[in-house]
């Protein structure tokens, strides 16, 4: 298995076009704007102490690195990344000569695990150069850092950095799960990243949709699916962790139906999730199984 991570890391690496475009963007855009700042300080101090007049939290830059791969344009950038990664192995016949060697749920299971390792490796190193990019920035600029470096604040730092690597990391492997289903079944780069941004526009949108066809119809079917959706659940969990209640965005019109509004506990939102996953690998696993390769 070693032996496969490694050749799967190589071939990916290897395409540095790709890697650069969809994924190096991130930690060389965030040392380019830091330069950037830089620069401004070092051009017209005045400027950069009005840019900066809100106290910003180091902290949160930190964090924040880890909130773009979870909004609809950083998972376009991974939607090319992984269409590149399944669909290429078809187009260039690689799989064709790897797969009466090694088992197929093995070569799925160790190109999700390298994929893994790099969107996490990428996204690590941007908000290093974030936040010790900020700070540093602070220090030349003679502000004081806020909150003051200290053992309770890097405390409270890992443990909400963890929890929110840990959330935006979900939300790319469901992407990246159904992104790799129709990479594979169309067997093409253009196809799969057609199909990635397809469901990365539709899914938020079902959640916009629906409830009003939920009124129209009287059909409480609707909020119900809408409540099943990724990005609600994902809401939903952020909303339990910063307020410590659930997310209700449905609440009117469940009102208005006349039913009682569900309460949507953190661990409803984390099965639902699961299942997503667990359905998503599922599905592949078994496609990737019945594929005539040779072909």
């Amino acid at each position: 298995m070693l032996d496969l991570f490694r050749a799967e890391l190589a071939k990916i690496i290897g395409n540095r076009w790709t890697t650069g475009l969809l994924l190096w963007v991130f930690p060389v855009g965030a040392l380019g704007i830091g330069l950037f700042m830089l620069g401004v300080l070092v051009v017209s101090p005045n400027t950069y102490q009005r840019m900066f007049e809100y106290p910003y939290q180091w902290t949160n830059m930190v964090l924040g690195a880890w909130a773009f791969p979870s909004n609809p344009l950083g998972h376009m950038f991974l939607v090319g990344l992984t269409a590149v990664s399944f669909a290429g192995e078809y187009q260039w016949g690689t799989w064709k000569n790897i797969l009466p060697y090694r088992s197929r749920a093995a070569l799925l299971g160790v190109k999700f695990v390298t994929l893994s390792v790099l969107i996490i490796a990428a996204f690590l190193v941007t908000s290093v150069v974030f936040g010790g990019g900020f700070a540093l920035l602070s220090t030349l600029a003679g502000k004081p850092l806020s909150p003051p470096v200290t053992a309770a604040a890097l405390s409270d730092l890992w443990s909400d950095y963890l929890l929110q690597a840990a959330l935006s990391y979900l939300s790319i492997l469901v992407v990246s799960i159904y992104v790799a289903i129709s990479a594979s079944i169309m067997r093409s780069v253009v196809g799969g990243v057609m199909v990635g941004m397809l469901f990365v526009s539709v899914e938020p949108a079902i959640g916009f949709l629906f409830p009003p066809l939920a009124l129209r119809w009287e059909q409480p079917l609707y909020l119900t699916i809408s409540r099943l959706t990724p990005s609600y659940n994902f809401a939903n969990i952020r909303s339990w962790i910063q307020a410590g209640q659930p997310s209700q965005p449905y609440l009117p019109f469940y009102q208005k139906l006349g039913l009682t509004v569900p309460a949507d506990s953190y661990g409803f939102s984390l099965l639902v999730l699961t299942g997503w996953v667990i359905v998503g690998l599922a599905l592949i696993l078994w496609i990737f199984q019945r594929q005539d390769i040779s072909s």
